[in-house]
Formats: structure tokens, C-alpha cells, sequence
């Protein structure tokens, strides 16, 4: 803990001076510990990457059809298979080949050259050759080379938001300081590697380098992360042995009973292959990216980048968003939003820098006050700020605090170019951290002018003001709200003084002015997406580096935080015990003041309480946490590289309202996934069951090994991917999150895949036997039956776009891909009914108009059954409600 330690103690026990190290003893300690670099992990090897891409349990169901698809000889199905075994293989393999570049992105953030003193002279080296015991100097605009201790300032602030979040520099001094274990927002005669020095300058000791570095320590946590399986990736895991178990299981029924029989064994064998080709969902995995890739298109169009496919649907399980104030929920702009002067309080419209919207007082728009022009103009000719536009977008140059003064004035009408080239400024006494003031004397029609601003008790003690008591009291309230306070004071000369002693001046008698209340305000549409999540059963809370009083002001701004909610900061977070933190930690909204292992303890501990975790962050002390999160989400604009890099999704936007849109396509995916899942077991279900029947009734079988692979194509291979373009539930974001517990078949599921198997089995087989029993032919029955089994799937793929709505109530055009789809497969229908050479390769007949019309009408009836059962689902739950 340097930042405890006199300097002095610093230089002795690190044995350097002031003069820094000789070159000799800089090199000697570069072989003693090593380059100041941060070493990315070494990629996999090359094979044991591939490999790990045919590890899924899905693949070796699909390995399994393509061997059966070959030993039937049907070539071109087990390319089929074997071609999306290959693209999942490539995909997969992509996505893990580029995992860890989180490492190379920290790397990148070291500053490549850096000044240090060696032998009492200045020069530059290459951050690498930076050892412990260095003395550096740290200069406005550059990066800082190492964690250094800081032993002399000149106004030095430095920008540490990629480490604390807070999107004020860190103002530093050289002093030590008297307390155990704070956090690096609090550590401020420290400087760490890979922040940037924003103003001002300074000398520092470096104490760490490399991986010893607090970006280092971050680094090494990054790579020790391991990314749990999503959701999905478990549920189909589970999905694909119970499937594998059951193809099986049922493929040797239907042969032990063809074989007991007496049916042929070699025919057997081969017709055994087929149900088992038909049972199993082969086409699921490929069903699954394609749905997973539409979602990725659709979260594209909602600001949204996804990285890796896979994270799509985890964000439909999330019940949890820790998500950063600053940028996220928030303009990250600071913006005077209230102003004091003269026993009145006013307030400004409109967030960010454009210089519009006007003040209101009392909730009605003003349009003049002579107290409130002197109180901004103040504001306004005591800055260094620029307020510019540029392609149509307004921006500050300089002290986003000043630029703040700047738009408060222009809110209020004044023209700052024009006033400030009136108010000529002839001296100026610049701010710094010792003096917590600042002061111009300027000069307009021979008059002179003294303009100050600095912290509200400095100004206060320089003013003539008589009631500084109750000035302290408005200060005191504003700070409580969470706003950052500066004061103004002026002092007006009727002649422009000549010979006199401006600091002098203007630190006595000045007329006190009022004061500015600034912050960083919440976005304008974050209050009703809060709100949103709520009613989705979503909980948010906020994890900030910044204060708590801010932290709890903006949370209770935008609906986070309500009676009866806890704050805590992440010191008293580390403090808590085992047993608190369990019974506490879901009824904490605001974590404040919190470090990168704080925040990474906070998602590790709402995992472990059974949360499917969402975090954001754009700094690089938030990757450890994002590569922890259930799914982490970066912020495209502010987003560090490190962030980018260890996150799942992108916001280009970095809104908090277009993580809600990303969760409600989440939920979409798994809904629409849990669909094709349905429509897909159903077909195979329904086939294992009318071959079972039909051998223990002693019947012929009702189709034969290449008409169940037709029907295998014909309708599965179209219709389950025109389920994955279904556009969503309207209610599916006032339903509570998926459970992660939940099983991709559910009880309602199981229930209607009974229905819809045992529906198409007396179906099938009724109208088979009514024709053999009529005098038609094997064929003849067969094709009946074929056509029957195609129709049911044609009416269940309707069934199948809702769970619970009646199809009846759904618009039939909101996917049109789907009637599309249905029209090619008819069309396929069709043609091997009728058409002679395909009638030869399927041993099918024409069917007369007659049996068309029965077996579309034995179709329908799938849909009957399915639409009574919605009935009486919906009935039952009005009535629990009731």
C-alpha cells in the first residue's frame, strides 16, 4: 500500500532517488523482473481446438444419421448432415480461435514510449523498459507507463474512467494517506498503468510493472475466467442424450417386433435405420443457428452487435442487469440542471450540450432575471471551454465541467462569442487543487470585472455575504441530491483599476452570486426501460465507481432505487459477512465506489444465488466481470478494446433501453427454438408410433424406409426454419424470465407432442387401412398414408407458431416465409405423387380428389385437437386468476 507511505520511505525502500536509477541498475532490475509488458495467452493448439468442436452431444447424434443415412445408401441426405456437422465444426472453431483477444486488447492500452530520469537527465525509453524504481514524468495527454507513486503535482489531474468509471478526472496530490485498503478512485497520490494524464503535470516513483500492475492483476483475472455454458448450451446437452436414448431405444423395438414377426431381417434392418433417421431431429442444431443468427440480425437493428452466437438466447433467461451510471444510464455529459441565487432556485431543460431548451422557475418557462444573468455570465467568462458543433452534433473542448457553465448560459440566451469578446479577459488566476478557485479580471467599456468560481466554501469565505449559514444549508441540500456544487462570485470597478493586487482582489468582498448544480443526468428514455424490465421481471442494479450520494440520486431518478432498497459500497460490500451478504445482497439496488474485484465478487455471488447474470461495462477494469457475467455487454461509443473483447454483446449506442430490446429478442430466440423443437419431435414421435402400431396389429407397414425420409424432407426440412422467423409473442416481455431450470420440452410441451403423435398415428393408420380394406392397393395405402402424415405436419407447423394463442387470432401474413414454405413442400407433394419417374423412385400412386380431400381433412384435425387444448388452458388459468 505505497499510497500509506512518506516518499521518502518510497525512495529507501526501493532504494532510488530523485535522480533516478543508473542505467546500469535499471538494466540489472529489467533481467530481475522482467519486461513492463503484459503477456497475452498463447492460442490453443491448432488440434485441440478442432477437436473440441466435435465434443457437443447434438454432433454425435448427427454423426450417427450421416453413418445410418450411408448405410442405406442415401448419399445425398448424409451429405446434407455431414455439410452442417462441418459449418457448426467452422464456426465454433472461429469463435474459440479469437476468445482471449480480451489479452492482446490490454496489452495495446501501455503506453509505447514514456519520459523518465535516469543519472538526473530526461529521457525516453520504450514502456517496456520501465522498471521499479524509475522515476517518471507524468505530462498532459500521455498515457502513464506503470503504477506509479506520485511525489510532485503541478494541477495534476488524470482521466482514470476506464478504471473507476467516473467521468470526472482524478484531481491528485502527493500526500500520503492515512487509511487501509480504498479504492483506486480513492488512491490519489497514485497514477496506474494505461490511464491518461489530462491535465496538468507531475513526477511519480514507479512501484509496479507489468502483470504486478493493477491493469496486470485485471489481465491475469481476464485470463483465469472461465465462460460457463449458456442456458442453452446445458438445456441442449440434456435435450440431445434424452434424444439419443430415446432414438435408439425405440429403433430396436421396432426391429425386435418387425423381427418377432416375422417380417424379413435385412428389410427390417434398413426400414429400422429409417424411423430412426425420422426420430431423430438432425436438422435441430442448424434450426438453432439460423434462429440465433436472425436474432442477431434483429438485435443489429436495435443498436445491438452479438459476438458470440451462443449469448443470443442466454439474454431471454436473464433475470439480473448490473449495469455501469455512467454513459449507460446516464448523458455522460455533465449538465448544470439547477441553479440557486437570491432565495431563488431555478431549473434547466434539456440534457447533453446543445445550448437550448430554456430555464424553468416554478415549472414555468423564464424568459428574463437579472440575478440569474450575472450567476451564469459568471459562469460563462470565467472558462477555458470551448462549446462548438460540429456534423450537427454539439461537443465540448475542454473541462467538461466548464463546457457545462458554457450551455447553462446559452440555455439562458446568452451569446457566448459575443459576451466574451465584450468581457476581454486581461489576467487570469487558473484553478488548482490547493487553491479550489478560480478568477479572471476582465475589461468591458473601460470597466473593470473580477469573475471567480471555485468550491462553495472558498467562495463563500471571499464574499461580503452576510448569510453564509444558510447559503451552507441549499450547498449542503445539492450535494446530498447527488450534484457536484460550484460556486460564483463577481466584483465590478467603476474605472479599470490600474497597479493593484488581483489575487488580492479577488479574494475579498466579492458579491456572492449563487450556485450551479451539476451532474451527469439520466438518459430521457431509461426511466420507462427500467420500468419495462420490471414488469419482465428483470431486476437492475447499479455498479459505479462514483459516488455513493450521486449513485443513489440518479438510481432513484430513473426507478432503480425505492424505499426500503439498500446502497452499499463495495468497501462495505467486502466487509459484509457470509451470512448478511446472502440475506442483503438481492435487496441491494446501488453498489458505489466499487473496484474491478468488487464488482467481478458481485456477479460471481448473484450467480451463485442461481441469477442468470447481465453486466455492462466500457472500462478496462470491467472485463474481468464481463467475462464472469452471464452475459457481459460493452459499450460500443465509450467501450474500451478490453471491454469489447471480453463482452458477448456490443451496444453501439450504449443505452440501457436497447438491453431491453436485446432481452426481448432473447426470449423470442428461445421461444421460437422451443417451436421448431416441438413441430420437429412430433414428426418423429408420430412415426415410431404408427410403425409400432401397425407391427403389433400385424398390419404391412404404412410407408416405406425412403417415404419416411421423404417426409423427413419434405416437411421438416423447410417448415422448422421458417419457425425461426416467427416475430414473437406480443405478451413475451411481461412474462417472467425463462427459468434456466426449464427443460426445452416443458410439461405443456410433453402433453401436446402426446396429442399431436397420437392424433397423426389414428389418423395415418385409419385412412391406410380404409384403403386396403376398400381394395387398393399396398401402394396405393401407402401413398395415402404418406400424404395423410405430410398434411398433419402442413396444419401443425400452424400449431406450432404459438403456444398459446389461437391460430385463429394470429395474422397469417406476420411470417410469410412460413406459407412459403408450405406452398414448396406441397409443390414437392405433389410431384412424386404424380409425376412418374419420382412415383417410381418413392413407390408412390396418384390419389384421386377424393382420398386429397380426406386426407386433408384427417390433417385438420391435429389443429382441432391442438385449439382444444388451448381452450382449456387458457379456461383453467382465468380461473386460478379468479
Amino acid at each position: 500500500m505505497f499510497y500509506r507511505k512518506q516518499i521518502n520511505e518510497i525512495f529507501k525502500e526501493l532504494n532510488t532517488t530523485e535522480c533516478g536509477l543508473t542505467k546500469l541498475e535499471a538494466k540489472s532490475r529489467l533481467q530481475q523482473y522482467g519486461q513492463n509488458i503484459i503477456k497475452e495467452k498463447k492460442d490453443a493448439f491448432l488440434f485441440k481446438v478442432i477437436f473440441h468442436q466435435f465434443t457437443d452431444p447434438l454432433i454425435y447424434i448427427l454423426l450417427l444419421a450421416a453413418l445410418i443415412t450411408l448405410l442405406i445408401g442415401h448419399y445425398t441426405d448424409m451429405g446434407v448432415i455431414l455439410t452442417i456437422v462441418g459449418v457448426n465444426a467452422l464456426f465454433g472453431f472461429l469463435q474459440e480461435y479469437k476468445a482471449e483477444k480480451a489479452m492482446l486488447s490490454i496489452k495495446e492500452l501501455a503506453a509505447p514510449k514514456a519520459t523518465v530520469i535516469r543519472e538526473s537527465k530526461e529521457i525516453k525509453i520504450d514502456s517496456k523498459d520501465i522498471v521499479i524504481g524509475d522515476i517518471v514524468l507524468l505530462t498532459a495527454g500521455n498515457k502513464v507507463p506503470a503504477d506509479v507513486r506520485i511525489f510532485e503535482v503541478k494541477d495534476l489531474e488524470i482521466n482514470e474512467s476506464t478504471f473507476t468509471g467516473e467521468s470526472l478526472p482524478s484531481l491528485k496530490h502527493s500526500n500520503p494517506i492515512n487509511l487501509y485498503n480504498i479504492s483506486i478512485a480513492d488512491q490519489q497520490n497514485m497514477a496506474f498503468m494505461g490511464t491518461v494524464v489530462s491535465h496538468g503535470a507531475g513526477k511519480a516513483i514507479v512501484v509496479a510493472t507489468g502483470l504486478n500492475t493493477e491493469l496486470g492483476k485485471i489481465s491475469s483475472q481476464v485470463k483465469e475466467t472461465k465462460k460457463e455454458k449458456t442456458p442453452l448450451q446445458k438445456r441442449l446437452d440434456d435435450f440431445s442424450k434424452k434424444i439419443a436414448l430415446l432414438s435408439i431405444s425405440l429403433a430396436f423395438l421396432v426391429f425386435a417386433l418387425g423381427v418377432i414377426l416375422g417380417d424379413p431381417i435385412m428389410e427390417m434392418v434398413v426400414f429400422t435405420l429409417s424411423v430412426t433417421v425420422g426420430i431423430i431431429p438432425e436438422g435441430l442444431l442448424i434450426v438453432v443457428t439460423i434462429t440465433m443468427t436472425i436474432g442477431i440480425k434483429r438485435m443489429a437493428d436495435r443498436n445491438a452487435i452479438v459476438r458470440k452466437l451462443i449469448a443470443v438466447e442466454t439474454l431471454g433467461s436473464c433475470d439480473y442487469i448490473c449495469t455501469d451510471k455512467t454513459g449507460t444510464l446516464t448523458e455522460n455529459r455533465m449538465t448544470v440542471v439547477k441553479a440557486y441565487t437570491n432565495l431563488k432556485e431555478f431549473e434547466f431543460k434539456c440534457c447533453g450540450y446543445k445550448p437550448d431548451g430554456g430555464v424553468l422557475q416554478n415549472n414555468l418557462t423564464l424568459t428574463i432575471d437579472e440575478d440569474l444573468y450575472k450567476l451564469l455570465l459568471c459562469g460563462v467568462i470565467c472558462n477555458n471551454s470551448i462549446l462548438f458543433q460540429e456534423n450537427g452534433e454539439w461537443k465540448i473542448d475542454g473541462d467538461p465541467t466548464e463546457g457545462a457553465l458554457l450551455v447553462s448560459g446559452a440555455k439562458f440566451g446568452i451569446d457566448i462569442e459575443e459576451i466574451t469578446f465584450q468581457y476581454k479577459e486581461i489576467d487570469e488566476i487558473p484553478f488548482s487543487s490547493k487553491k479550489n478557485y478560480m478568477a479572471t479580471l476582465n475589461k468591458k467599456d473601460n470597466q473593470g470585472y473580477i469573475f471567480a468560481k471555485g468550491s462553495p466554501e472558498q467562495i463563500l469565505e471571499f464574499s461580503n455575504n452576510k448569510n453564509n449559514e444558510e447559503l451552507l444549508k441549499v450547498y449542503t441540500s445539492m450535494t446530498d441530491s447527488g450534484f457536484r456544487v460550484l460556486a460564483f462570485g463577481m466584483k465590478i470597478f467603476s474605472s479599470f483599476p490600474q497597479n493593484f493586487n488581483f489575487q488580492n482582489e479577488a479574494t475579498t468582498n466579492l458579491e456572492f452570486l449563487g450556485f450551479q448544480a451539476i451532474m451527469d443526468p439520466p438518459r430521457e428514455e431509461v426511466k420507462e426501460a427500467i420500468l419495462l424490465t420490471k414488469q419482465a421481471g428483470i431486476t437492475t442494479v447499479m455498479v459505479t465507481g462514483d459516488h455513493k450520494k450521486t449513485a443513489i440520486a440518479i438510481a432513484k431518478q430513473i426507478g432503480i432505487f425505492e424505499e426500503g432498497d439498500l446502497a452499499v459500497t463495495g468497501e462495505e460490500f467486502e466487509t459484509m459477512e457470509e451470512k448478511d451478504l446472502k440475506q442483503n445482497i438481492e435487496k441491494i439496488k446501488v453498489f458505489a465506489r466499487v473496484t474491478p474485484a468488487q464488482k467481478y465478487k458481485i456477479v460471481e455471488t448473484l450467480k451463485n444465488l442461481g441469477h442468470i447474470v447481465a453486466v455492462t461495462g466500457d472500462g478496462v477494469n470491467d472485463a474481468p466481470a464481463l467475462k464472469k457475467a452471464s452475459i457481459g455487454i460493452a459499450m460500443g461509443k465509450t467501450g474500451t478494446d478490453t471491454a469489447k473483447e471480453a463482452s458477448d454483446i456490443i451496444l453501439k449506442d450504449d443505452n440501457y433501453e436497447t438491453i431491453f430490446e436485446a432481452v426481448k429478442i432473447g426470449r423470442i430466440i428461445f421461444d421460437n427454438i422451443q417451436k421448431v423443437i416441438f413441430f420437429l419431435i412430433s414428426t418423429g414421435l408420430a412415426f415410431a408410433l404408427i410403425v409400432i402400431t401397425a407391427l403389433l396389429l400385424k398390419w404391412p407397414l404404412p410407408m416405406l424406409a425412403i417415404q419416411v425420409l421423404w417426409v423427413n424432407l419434405v416437411t421438416n426440412a423447410l417448415q422448422d426454419v421458417a419457425l425461426a422467423y416467427e416475430p414473437g409473442e406480443e405478451n413475451i416481455t411481461r412474462k417472467p424470465p425463462i427459468n434456466p431450470n426449464e427443460k426445452l420440452i416443458n410439461s405443456m410441451m410433453l402433453r401436446r407432442l402426446i396429442i399431436v403423435g397420437i392424433v397423426m398415428t389414428v389418423g395415418s393408420l385409419y385412412l391406410f387401412h380404409y384403403k386396403l380394406s376398400n381394395g387398393a392397393d399396398i401402394n396405393y395405402a401407402r401413398s395415402t398414408a404418406l400424404n395423410t402424415i405430410v398434411f398433419f405436419q402442413f396444419f401443425n407447423v400452424l400449431n406450432s407458431r404459438s403456444f398459446e394463442k389461437s391460430i385463429f387470432k394470429i395474422n397469417p401474413f406476420s411470417n410469410s416465409f412460413l406459407f412459403i414454405s408450405i406452398i414448396l413442400s406441397l409443390s414437392a407433394q405433389i410431384a412424386i405423387l404424380h409425376y412418374k419417374p419420382l412415383q417410381f423412385i418413392f413407390h408412390t400412386e396418384a390419389l384421386d380428389s377424393i382420398t386429397w380431400l380426406q386426407t386433408v381433412m384427417m390433417g385438420l384435425t391435429v389443429i382441432i385437437a391442438i385449439e382444444l387444448d388451448k381452450f382449456l388452458v387458457l379456461k383453467l388459468s382465468i380461473k386460478k386468476e379468479l
